[in-house]
């Protein structure tokens, strides 16, 4: 596909750089996916010399010098809120790990994190002058991403999904926000949906490649550092494409050139048995996945987490892992089911099983004594149950089907 340049009207020197992870390519900011060097993932690098944290209820406001928003008038109020991030005792004491932190990301409006990463794209798209976007997923962006298109009467979007995730989108379609049922999995929506841009000129929206996207998650690790009486050796999160290990990895680097922590975590990766081409990669040793690794049809309880295709993101996720001595590793659906019964009893927290799957491999990796118990470790509990049934209310009303 074609790259999408949207250059963008800054009157003030921008407070970013967009840099290429794997080589020394940057630019100036501008709406780009991809280095044109190499291919790989891009991030907005910062100056951070005068970044503060600010006084504001609103996340993206309270940390708005750690965002490549040039203002915080391009940031809608109300699309996401701040979580708590609290101690987690009787969970802890149950599995061995007493210094247990978790950050309850079901409290967003959507019921997931995603809502963080909506807020701080349409930001991005305005500061760009992108006023209609192309997007897809399994179900929780492109949610989060319709509820945010709500609040803006200026903005289009056109959402894409396979059959299989009709259920997981709560969207409301109108004449600003369409939703197209793809007959296919995730990664076959994915393709229509690209094309569908292509053929239309307009904006893809981009997935993981998205660095708006991975800078919105980053909030989430920012508030809980701020919220904890220690920093974390152990960062724990379930992962599909990892866009969250990417946004904890620069929310981490960033607070190290700001003196906010001392030393990086150990990143814990959580895939489930029934889809888990990272967690198999990583456990063999190998440095790429490959068209073997491909599930056509991802099952599991775990639905938020069933990327079948990981092959352009896992060289990402291994080097995470490699670098900061950290893992990933996969949980049975048993395990599955039983953590999320124990999250709930213990400490009250009801969330969907992509969370839990966190809790499942910390109580594997505390028996095998690969995290000891006076380690400070803090786990993301991405989201809630938010499964729906396809055309219930509102959720898929007017959506199109493709084949």
């Amino acid at each position: 596909m074609p790259v999408v340049n949207h250059q963008a009207i800054i009157k003030a020197p921008p407070k970013y750089r967009l840099a290429c992870v794997n080589c020394s390519w940057e630019s100036d900011p501008e709406f780009r996916l991809r280095c044109p060097r190499c291919s790989g993932a891009l991030d907005p690098k910062l100056n951070l010399e005068n970044a503060t944290k600010r006084d504001s209820d609103q996340p993206e406001l309270t940390y708005l010098d750690f965002l490549p928003v040039e203002s915080r008038h391009l940031v809608d109020a109300d699309v996401s809120v701040r979580t708590p991030c609290r101690p987690a005792p009787h969970l802890g004491a149950a599995i061995g790990l007493p210094r247990l932190w978790v950050k309850d990301e079901s409290q967003q409006p959507t019921g997931t994190t995603k809502d963080r990463l909506a807020s701080v794209v349409l930001a991005v798209f305005r500061q760009f002058g992108i006023k209609e976007f192309v997007a897809s997923s399994t179900g929780n962006s492109s949610t989060a991403l319709a509820r945010a298109v709500q609040h803006d009467h200026s903005m289009r979007a056109h959402f894409f999904c396979g059959r299989d995730f009709t259920g997981d989108h709560d969207i409301e379609t109108n004449d600003r926000v369409s939703l197209t049922v793809v007959d296919g999995n995730y990664a076959q929506a994915t393709q229509v949906a690209q094309e569908f841009a292509a053929q239309h000129g307009l904006v893809w929206e981009g997935g993981f490649f998205n660095w708006a996207r991975r800078e919105g998650l980053k909030l989430t690790y920012l508030e809980a550092f701020d919220a904890m009486d220690a920093e974390p050796d152990i960062v724990v999160q379930a992962i599909s494409s990892g866009m969250g290990m990417m946004a904890v990895r620069k929310g981490v680097a960033e607070y190290l050139a700001c003196g906010r922590l001392s030393c990086s975590p150990r990143f814990l990766m959580v895939q489930q048995d029934t889809c888990a081409p990272m967690a198999e990669a990583w456990r063999e040793g190998r440095s790429e996945l490959t068209e073997d690794d491909v599930l056509q049809h991802p099952t599991g309880l775990a639905r938020a987490i069933l990327l079948g295709d990981g092959r352009a993101t896992y060289p990402y996720m291994r080097d995470i892992a490699a670098a900061s001595g950290g893992s990933i590793v996969s949980v049975s659906q048993d395990e599955l089911v039983q953590a999320r019964t124990t999250l709930r009893e213990l400490e009250g927290l009801d969330v969907c099983h992509s969370s839990a799957a966190t809790i499942a491999a910390l109580r594997n990796e505390a028996a095998a004594q690969r995290i000891i118990p006076d380690q400070v470790v803090l786990v993301n509990l991405t989201g809630r149950e938010r499964f729906t049934v396809a055309g219930a209310g509102q959720t898929l009303a007017g959506a199109a089907t493709v084949s």
